[in-house]
Order: C-alpha cells, then structure tokens, then sequence
C-alpha cells in the first residue's frame, strides 16, 4: 500500500475539520438547551419556594388565630 499524496491528506484532513465543527456545533446547541434549561427550572424552584413560605406563614397564622380563640 502506497503513502497517500499530500493532497490526499489535506482532502482528509478538511473532512475531517468539518466533522469536527458539526460536532462542535452540537454540542454548543447541547450546551445552551441546558442552559435554558437549568434557568426554567430555577425560575420554576424560585416559584415553588415563594409559595411554601405563604403556605408556611398562613399555617403559623391560623395556628396563632386558632390559640388566640382558645386561650
């Protein structure tokens, strides 16, 4: 088997640079889904805690009602 001629090589070559650009473009459009992600579900976390804190302050408030009643 023969060594490949220098134009060989940098066909290859430039195929595989393109390859690697796909890929790379990939895994950046990987990398800002996750992002966006990651910022939903964080927004989503943020919404979900304001509203245990009401739940938590309404119990303690009708916990202090109801023994205010009572005493």
């Amino acid at each position: 088997m023969s060594e490949p001629t220098n134009a060989e090589v940098l066909v290859k070559l430039a195929e595989l640079e393109g390859r690697m650009n796909t890929m790379e473009e990939r895994y950046d459009k990987g990398w800002a889904l996750l992002r966006e992600d990651m910022a939903k579900r964080d927004a989503d976390a943020a919404k979900r805690e304001t509203r245990m804190l009401l739940a938590m302050a309404a119990m303690i408030g009708l916990g202090i009602a109801i023994l205010g009643f009572i005493g």
